[in-house]
Parts: C-alpha cells; structure tokens; sequence
C-alpha cells in the first residue's frame, strides 16, 4: 500500500535523504552486510519482546501470523538498513505507515514496538562494533544504523496515533449512534426475547420428562444480544454488569441443577424451589434491562440511510470487538458478505428508485434471517456484510442458504406494478484466530467472487 507523502511526513522524508546522502559507501556497505546477516537475530528479538505480554501473545502465538511476522521483520530490518537506494525514500516512507496502520488496526500496545525498537539498535551496535577494533568507519555504521531505525520507528508512531485516533473516534461514534436507536421498540423486542426463554424453561420443567433439555439463557437470542450488542450500547453501565453475573449464575447453577432433579425424578418440591429462584432473578434482569434502557435517548440518526442497516464505517469497531471476544472465550464467528446478482440491470431497466426499493426490501430479509445478536451492514451499493457470533461455518452455511433462498423466492414490487425476482451470491469466512480484521473481510469478499465465478445465486465458503 503505498501512501503519497504527506506534508506533516516530508521533514522525515527531507532528513531520511540527507542521512542516506552524508552517509560513505563504505559504512553503508557495512550496514547492509550485517542487517543480512543478523536479521533473523533482529527479528527474534523483536518479538521475544511482543511474546512477553500476554494482549501480544494471544495473537502471536498462532503460528501461521507467527511465521509471517518474522518473515516481514527480517524484510523490515534488511530494507531500512539498506542506504544504496536514495530515490525511493517515498516508498520507504509508505512503508512504514503502512506498518504503523496495521499495528494501530492489531491493537499493537506502541511502546512494545518501541521496546523492540531499541533492542535491535542496541544488538546492531553491538554486532557492528565487536566485528573489529572500533574506527570512523564503524562507528559511523552504527549511528546511521540507528538513525535510520528512529527515522522509521518516528514515521510508523506518527500513522499509528493518527489511525488510533481515529478508531477511537469511530468507537465512540458507533456507541452514540447505538444509543440513539428506536429504544422503546428494542426494550419491548428484548423483554419478549427473555420471556421467550422463560417460557421454554417453564414448558420443560412442567412436562418433567427426564430426557428434557434445558436451553442456557447465555445461548438464547436473549443471552446472544446481551453479549455481543449491549456491550457497545451500554458501556460502563453497572446494570449490565449484573445481568452478566446473573446470566452466568443461571447456566453455571440453576439451570444444570434443575437439569438433574428431572433425571433424579425425586418429586416436585426442590424443582420449584430452584424455578421459584429462577423467577427471581429473571425478574430482576426485567428491572436492570428497564434500567439501562431509561439512560438511552430515541434518535433515528447514524444508520444507512436508505436500509436503515449499521454503517459500514462501524464495521471495524464491531469487527474488533468479535475477535477480541473470540480469543477471550473460544467462541467461533462468521462473515457473509452478500452481493446482489446483476444488480445493473434493475437500475438501467426500472430505474434507481426501484433499485432502491430491491435493497430496502432485501434489508428486511437479511435481518429477519439471522438471530438478534448477529449483525447486518449495509457495505456499499448492492454488497451487505452480515456478522453470524457464536457460529462455526457450518452454521453460517444454513444460514446464507435460508437468505439465498427467501431471496429467490420473493417478487419485488418497483414501478408500475412490475416485480422483480432476484438473487444473492454469499462467501464465507470463519474467523481462523487471525487478528487482522480485514483478512477476514478479503476472505469472505473471496469467496463472494469464486460465488459470482461459479454462476451466481449460491454460496461459497472460503477454505
């Protein structure tokens, strides 16, 4: 990805040429020949540092980001260390912004990276200065050496602050556009979604067949919505915390302890006594859930425009916090991306509003398709993106098959009285422990493609 060079970089780029330009052939030659040879040193260094913290290790630990990791270090150290080339110093400075980006888009705490930093300064130092008796010639090596790196490392903070600023302010804007949806309607779905669940526990306690099983409250839509979306709707919020604990007090305790007494069959009296307590405390989330929702305002700002589905701009925000999630308690999500077949053809033939009315009509069926805590963008044009958590691929593949298929079974009204039929090619991505969102996103748009490639109106799951 290459960055045009940007006035608030080009002081860096000044001084990065200056060095390269002041610095002899025969020190540059000298730090090139050690950067081949210690960089694999270099690298180990470097991430035998990110491996020390545990937020690092949760991602660097899988082998294949790993292994790909040290690859591009040691590519990192040999290109920087590299003074031979003095017209390409926009491409280096690109380079290094982009490194910042992605570290700002891993979450990458910045003072590891300046950490690892100055252990290869101090290794490069060292294996230039004990390489002979020290002289001009070597001691000039080490301080471009250690120069350039700074240089580097100054470009990469400089892109990551900007870029974590700006994530931060995303973050932010999503949890203000979360709280201005329409919270009389969403209180009343979410009560009847706890209801719901209530209700099956109570039908199986009364049917006492020992071979029943008790759903948790934590697997429910109910439990789903509380975990995956009020966390952005209500962060902070000491309710919510609470329903948590209750939550898990009920699939940890309550729930496998009634699970028994109908195996054990022993009669009634300590079955009620549990569903009595049960009762309690589902009435208590009714009270915190009321809570919350009191603390909420009802503006209808922030969606798509058009579909009324999440923007896009939220889809790194929401994305993040999956994968955060994911590698916190080991439950798998998927990606569909969903694009609209021959989409052209209903704009040039019916027009753009009629276009329009396909992807407000289509919205309503993706959402009715999928359970309350997954997630629905509207991506760009006729592509949506749809988050399925807590789902293997699998799952996600009867999913996209329910969507593909109550899409082709619809007739769109669009101008005149006309309908329309359509269909929708889907690729999926299950989410392989990889921390980099947007690989995610480029295996699901994969997928969509070889969809498109093999005739359309299907789904395709990336391998």
């Amino acid at each position: 990805m290459n960055f045009p060079v940007a006035p608030a970089y080009q002081n860096i780029a000044g001084q990065w040429r200056l060095l390269i330009e002041q610095t002899s052939p025969s020190a540059a030659d000298l730090l090139k020949r050690v950067a081949d040879q210690r960089a694999v040193r270099f690298s180990d260094l470097f991430y035998d540092t990110m491996m020390q913290d545990p937020e690092a290790a949760a991602f660097l630990g899988h082998d294949e980001v790993n292994s790909r990791l040290h690859a591009s270090m040691q590519a990192w150290i040999r290109e920087v260390l590299d003074l031979r080339n003095t017209a390409d110093i926009d491409h280096l400075i690109s380079r290094q912004r982009h490194v910042g980006m992605v570290h700002s888009r891993l979450n990458v705490k910045i003072e590891l990276v300046l950490r690892g930093a100055r252990l290869i300064k101090e290794a490069l130092a060292q294996a230039i200065l004990n390489s002979g008796p020290a002289d001009a010639l070597r001691v000039e090596a080490t301080i471009t050496g250690i120069s350039v790196i700074d240089l580097a490392i100054e470009v990469m903070s400089a892109q990551y602050t900007v870029d974590h600023e700006t994530a931060a302010r995303t973050d932010e804007a999503y949890r203000s556009f979360a709280a201005t949806m329409n919270t009389s309607l969403e209180r009343e779905r979410l009560r009847t979604l706890l209801f719901d669940w209530e209700n099956q526990l109570l039908q199986e306690v009364m049917i006492a067949r020992p071979e029943a099983h008790i759903s948790r409250i934590g697997t429910s839509s109910f439990g789903l919505w509380i975990r995956h979306k009020a966390t952005a709707l209500f962060l902070g919020s000491p309710e919510l915390g609470q329903i948590n604990d209750i939550i898990e007090r009920l699939d940890r305790n309550m729930v496998p302890a009634c699970q028994r007494e109908l195996v054990a069959h022993d009669g009634l009296g300590e079955l009620r006594r549990l569903v009595s307590i049960i009762v309690a405390d589902i009435k208590q989330i009714r009270y915190l859930v009321d809570a919350m929702f009191e603390h909420l305002i009802h503006l209808e700002t922030g969606r798509d425009a058009l579909t009324q589905l999440l923007s896009r701009r939220f889809l790194p925000t929401i994305m993040s916090r999956e994968i955060g999630l994911s590698q916190k308690t080991g439950k798998p999500f998927c990606v569909l991306m969903i694009d609209i077949d021959y989409f052209k053809l209903i704009n040039d033939e019916y027009g753009h509003e009629s276009g329009d009315r396909v992807l407000q009509h289509l919205a309503g069926i993706f959402v009715s398709s999928v359970r309350s805590g997954d997630f629905v963008f509207r991506h760009g044009g006729e592509e949506f993106v749809v988050i399925c958590v807590e789902v293997k691929a699998e799952q996600a593949l009867k999913v996209a098959a329910k969507i593909r298929e109550a899409v082709q079974a619809e007739k769109i009204p669009v101008k005149d009285g006309a309908r329309v039929g359509v269909t929708v090619s889907i690729g999926i991505a299950h989410y392989d422990a990889h921390p980099d969102y947007q690989r995610l996103i480029e295996r699901a748009d994969r997928a969509l493609y070889q969809a498109k490639e093999q005739g359309r109106n299907r789904v395709v799951v990336a391998t």
